[in-house]
């Protein structure tokens, strides 16, 4: 009895130790609800299984995430680079040769055929105004990357559910470099190109992403959240062999968060990282198709939440304006300087004189979507000197425009 209790209390005094809005899991998930959701790739394949794990809370949660990968009622992507099934294509020109058409899906019917590109480390789910528009066939590896097309007007609202797959069900980690218990990475990157292939949309930060399952957590005292942020950077990411009392961290998705008129405006900016972070550089239907998403003129960047390491489930959001709207931005946003950037002290705006007058408003946000500086009248030079070291968004408003441009701040 007295063994009972002293493990009653060490249990306690665990779980106490974090102070979020998580529901909190410990160690690794029993109930395996699907062995291997995809079972045909003989290249590079791992087992994508499914379980669900019970929390301190008593909610049962899915890992690595609830997805419609089984619901035959949501198409499959076409394939841009596929090895698990022979399709590797070597252009994206070839790719699309292979389609007949019956892979659009129509949701405005006077629309626009517009034509997306993926790559997911290591899963993704797509909406369009709420209407499921592809998957990703292959949930773990081999790597593939995708081509999803739909028919639609302007403006569109894109959603999409991202997963970063586990072999350690229920704690987020992976077999690699010797180790049982590696802590994967995820990423995506997309292109979203219309009829007359310019580009409209592509991932960059400005983008949402929010967080909805993170593992492996090592100690419950690492985790914060700031406003709707959820935030791990202080939790550890040492590899291990002994990761059987790992926690995660489980948020439940918004009942609408697919639909065109979801209000994702509190949610955090979407972190943007480099190809070599994410690591593509040995990986064909990444390579094959750089003239795709590194395009030299609008490249497209890799997109995650705050954590691309610990977070497995996040959901990404971002609306595509109008045709008018996107010309004129584009034409006002060549009007846009900003300079030195990477910058130091202060960062200067050289604002073609012919929109001077138009402009209302100019804030920063740094990457939690937190604003960090406003001002209500045409600013030119801007004192960084308070700024911490990072990464922000800096938006020149105005009643018919937005710009939305990237600031380093050393």
């Amino acid at each position: 009895m007295k063994k009972i209790i002293l493990f009653l209390l060490f249990t306690t005094y665990s779980f106490a130790q974090y102070t979020g809005t998580a529901s909190v899991t410990q160690g690794l998930a029993t109930n395996i609800t699907t062995a291997n959701l995809y079972s045909t790739c003989s290249v590079g394949s791992r087992v994508s299984a499914v379980a669900t794990i019970t929390a301190t809370d008593n909610t049962t949660w899915t890992v690595p995430a609830v997805t419609n990968y089984t619901n035959a009622s949501f198409p499959f992507a076409s394939d841009l680079h596929n090895a698990c099934n022979g399709n590797n294509y070597a252009t994206s020109t070839a790719a699309l040769s292979a389609l007949n058409g019956s892979d659009i899906v129509t949701i405005d019917a006077t629309g626009e055929v517009i034509t997306a590109y993926i790559f997911a480390d290591n899963y993704f789910e797509m909406y369009i105004n709420g209407i499921a528009v592809g998957k990703d066939k292959v949930p773990f590896t081999e790597f593939n990357s995708s081509i999803v097309r739909f028919k639609v007007n302007r403006p569109f609202t894109i959603a999409m559910l991202l997963v970063d797959w586990e072999e350690r069900m229920g704690v987020g980690a992976e077999t690699n470099g010797g180790f049982s218990y590696h802590c994967g990475d995820g990423g995506i990157v997309g292109v979203f190109k219309d009829a007359s292939n310019n580009i409209i949309a592509k991932t960059d930060a400005s983008w949402k992403a929010q967080t909805f399952y993170t593992a492996p957590i090592m100690n419950l005292t690492c985790p914060s959240e700031s406003g709707t942020s959820r935030l791990s950077a202080n939790c550890s990411t040492v590899d291990s062999n002994a990761g059987t009392n790992y926690y995660g961290l489980h948020w439940a998705r918004p009942a609408s968060w697919t639909a065109a008129n979801f209000d994702d405006s509190s949610w955090p900016i979407a972190t943007t990282y480099s190809n070599a972070v994410i690591g593509v550089n040995n990986k064909p239907s990444y390579t094959n198709f750089t003239n795709i998403f590194d395009d030299s003129s609008n490249d497209a960047e890799f997109i995650w939440s705050t954590n691309v390491i610990l977070d497995n489930e996040v959901i990404a959001r971002k609306k595509v304006l109008s045709n008018l709207t996107t010309n004129k931005n584009e034409f006002i946003e060549s009007k846009i300087k900003l300079y030195p950037n990477p910058a130091k002290n202060e960062i200067h705006l050289d604002i073609d004189a012919t929109i001077q007058n138009q402009i209302q408003k100019t804030e920063i946000y740094n990457l939690l979507g937190e604003l960090v500086f406003s001002s209500d009248r045409l600013m030119q030079t801007i004192d960084l000197q308070n700024f911490a070291s990072g990464i922000y968004i800096i938006k020149i408003c105005a009643s018919e425009f937005e710009i939305s441009k990237k600031l380093i701040v050393e």
